[in-house]
């Protein structure tokens, strides 16, 4: 896990936000030496500390890590799987059709 990274991602979701570190270090319940360290890539955040800054930015921890892992061809089945659960067939076809439409636009566009 790229732990600078993360702290880019978490002090551009901050500086959107308009905080300073202090604020954010408040709304997260975390010191602002910690959310500096963080943010410098020189700690790595805990679980419990990353989840905490993620819902004092309004932001979800997947934002956070964004960018942050390999690529990996496997990457988002799980929530399109989830996504289609509770479809119906005809829901599921409509948005497979979708899916291919914008899949064709994206690689005619790069």
């Amino acid at each position: 896990m790229d732990y600078q990274q993360i702290g880019r991602q978490i002090r551009g979701a901050r500086l959107r936000r308009k905080m300073t570190q202090a604020q954010l270090a408040e709304a997260a319940d975390l010191s602002v030496p910690y959310i500096s360290h963080v943010e410098r890539g020189k700690k790595r955040v805990s679980l419990d500390a990353l989840l905490r800054i993620s819902q004092a930015l309004d932001v979800t921890v997947d934002q956070l890590l964004s960018g942050t892992q390999p690529q990996d061809k496997a990457a988002y089945l799980p929530e399109i799987g989830e996504l289609f659960r509770d479809c119906t067939l005809r829901e599921r076809r409509i948005l497979r059709d979708v899916a291919a439409a914008a899949k064709e636009s994206l690689r005619e566009n790069t």
